[in-house]
């Protein structure tokens, strides 16, 4: 035995009973560091190669989808090793002090179940990031049954080390769980939660990563960029990051735009507000004259939604017209779709005027592009008709009125 070679060695040169035996348990722990440290060093050269080796093997086509995952799987695996060499080993270093020998048993076993359920929370860790690279389309949360596994993973390892330590069977600590029921339900309350919810949201197909959602109650407006057991993280349009609780996405109102983005469009509803005052009925010499502008003579060629012959026709009327026409000629409008324009309630701020259709292009700097110009257009179309956009302040008119008064 280890202990018993290093008392007859120091023997010789230390007669203090007391001082020898702090200088054989001092040195017998030094031993068993240095032994634990380069065991785990050599073993971790060894596992390395292999684990990666082994990895790029059922990688296949994700490969590099584990390179943060795959330093601490190696670790893990290295730590057994000399955690299995020492339980053998240890009646040979402290096999004359039962006292340290349990101590450094227990310790010892310890250490082993905390590698092992560390070995397999990484073996999760590497198995999502598989999974996750090679099914970038699913709605599988996959982080939600990784980060699942692991507190199951832990769970048993509290109930293994709790049990080691009282020296009581795990079956008899589980038998006494039910007297610490509302205690677990408290602490792993948002755990629980979470993971009803993720069921829910998985089964249901509700949100998954990449989705653009709001929700206005947590300031989230952007695309999920994370959906795991207990939070939900978004980055928001500024790139700001927003996290919120899974069980959330079940108990408040949110709005996903995946359907949109899904769709064959993207909506444009927007209204110009027409000055009252400007509205009128064109009369033959208002029609002859509005028929001699360039930019409206496709329109009047083409155009078969209004009777231009009636006598109660308005100038609001035939502006109409025009905005549903162009609507349908346009390139980039979604035909398919609602294409229409319509009269709203007016009000003190003048008539609106409501174009309601659809973007073909959903990218959002395009989809701005295509309404941009689709109102730019119309805007300067209005004069054409005799009509005037309402604004509180600065208009020509009322800058005329003004200089009159």
């Amino acid at each position: 035995m280890l202990v018993d070679w290093l008392t007859g060695l120091l023997s010789h040169w230390i007669a203090y009973p007391t001082l020898l035996n702090i200088l054989v348990a001092m040195t017998s722990v030094v031993t068993v560091l240095l032994f634990v440290g380069v065991s785990f060093y050599l073993s971790r050269q060894l596992v390395r190669p292999w684990v990666n080796h082994l990895i790029d093997w059922f990688e296949g086509d994700t490969l590099d989808a584990t390179t943060e995952q795959r330093p601490a799987l190696a670790s893990h695996i290295a730590h057994l090793i000399p955690a299995i060499l020492l339980v053998e080993l240890v009646p040979f270093f402290f096999g004359s002090w039962p006292w340290w020998e349990s101590l450094v048993h227990t310790l010892t076993w310890l250490y082993l179940y905390a590698f092992v359920a560390l070995l397999l929370a990484a073996l999760a860790d590497v198995v999502q990031a598989m999974l996750a690279a090679r099914h970038q389309d699913s709605n599988i949360p996959f982080k939600v049954i990784s980060q699942l596994s692991k507190l199951v993973i832990f769970i048993v390892l509290a109930i293994m080390t709790v049990s080691l330590l009282m020296g009581a069977s795990p079956a008899y600590l589980l038998s006494g769980l039910g007297a610490l029921t509302a205690v677990l339900l408290l602490v792993f309350r948002d755990a629980l939660l979470g993971f009803v919810a993720s069921i829910q949201i998985a089964a249901n197909r509700m949100v998954a990563r990449g989705d653009w959602i709001e929700m206005p109650k947590y300031g989230a407006d952007g695309s999920v960029i994370e959906l795991a057991l207990t939070t939900v993280k978004v980055r928001n349009w500024d790139n700001t990051v927003t996290t919120l609780p899974t069980y959330a996405l079940i108990s408040d109102s949110f709005k996903n735009w995946r359907a949109m983005q899904e769709s064959g469009g993207r909506r444009i509803k927007r209204a110009i507000l027409v000055d009252i005052h400007s509205i009128r009925f064109v009369d033959a010499k208002e029609m002859a004259k509005i028929k001699q502008s360039p930019m409206l003579a496709d329109f009047f060629a083409e155009q078969t939604l209004i009777n231009l012959d009636t006598a109660d026709l308005t100038n609001t009327a035939l502006f109409r017209a025009y905005v549903e026409w162009r609507l349908r000629k346009h390139p980039l409008i979604n035909q398919n779709l609602m294409v229409m324009v319509r009269q709203m309630q007016p009000s003190e701020v003048g008539l609106p005027i409501e174009i309601y259709c659809f973007s073909a292009d959903k990218n959002w700097a395009n989809y701005e592009r295509i309404q941009s110009d689709i109102f730019d257009n119309l805007l300067a179309t209005l004069p054409l008709f005799d009509l005037q956009a309402f604004q509180r302040i600065g208009s020509r008119r009322d800058e005329h009125d003004l200089e009159l008064t």
